[in-house]
């Protein structure tokens, strides 16, 4: 199976809320959520799934981006997802297991905002409008502090769940935290997943592929410029020399 080239955006929750000020960088506001898709269409990309990737033959295209979304907030049901579909686009939506139907325990046990994450029933609709649906480990942990065993379990429960929701194994797989362990591809592999997200990584490989964040901080400017490939070589010379906490 290939390996892409290709900008990957994380976003967590678009939202106004007040109350979710607390979730920051992690929450983006609407207004800015239209700005980068604004951006995508300005640069006449096309964002894509990873399956709809590997049905084609090409590795690299500076035409597309892959939008995903961490944690599947039941809010991006209201106004994300409709304005992808408005304009088109697709994305990749990654959740833990364990909190399906639930909420953020993470960020909450941290003192931050509470946010409702999206049940069954709708992570099939998510399916069935185009999107794709991936793992997030089952407890939204650090895999990287984990041995194997423990990754294992987290993996296996991951991808038993979501086959059992979506009719089929999950390939896409994201790491909480962006924290990767270190027998992470053949562990991977194992449970069924293949093309798998980090953020930062010291290596540009299929189980761990580097993903920048759109914030609110991002003026027009500096989102055109991080889905160029001058910004992907940036971070292939940044990435590796960041202390090893940053991937762990």
């Amino acid at each position: 199976m290939k390996q892409f080239r290709l900008p990957i955006a994380m976003l967590h929750h678009v939202s106004n809320r007040e109350e979710w000020r607390s979730l920051r960088p992690f929450v983006i506001s609407e207004a800015t959520f239209m700005r980068f898709l604004d951006a995508i269409e300005r640069a006449q990309m096309q964002p894509v799934t990873f399956k709809s990737m590997q049905e084609t033959e090409k590795t690299q295209d500076h035409s597309k981006i892959i939008i995903s979304f961490d944690d599947c907030g039941k809010h991006l049901l209201n106004f994300a997802v409709p304005e992808l579909i408005r304009r088109n686009f697709s994305a990749v939506f990654y959740i833990p297991t364990a909190n399906i139907g639930g909420f953020n325990t993470w960020n909450v046990e941290q003192g931050r905002s509470k946010v409702p994450l999206m049940d069954e029933s709708e992570i099939i609709q998510l399916q069935r409008l185009g999107m794709e649906v991936g793992g997030h480990s089952h407890d939204h942990v650090r895999l990287g502090s984990l041995n194997d065993k423990e990754v294992l379990q987290q993996l296996q429960s991951c991808q038993s769940t979501l086959t059992r929701i979506l009719g089929q194994p999950a390939t896409y797989f994201a790491y909480p935290y962006g924290s990767i362990p270190s027998n992470a591809k053949a562990l991977l592999e194992t449970n069924g997943f293949h093309d798998t997200c980090a953020i930062f990584s010291p290596r540009q490989e299929r189980h761990m592929q580097r993903r920048f964040i759109v914030h609110d901080g991002d003026s027009p400017l500096t989102m055109r410029a991080k889905l160029t490939g001058l910004y992907r070589w940036y971070r292939s010379l940044t990435d590796p020399r960041k202390p090893e906490s940053s991937w762990q």
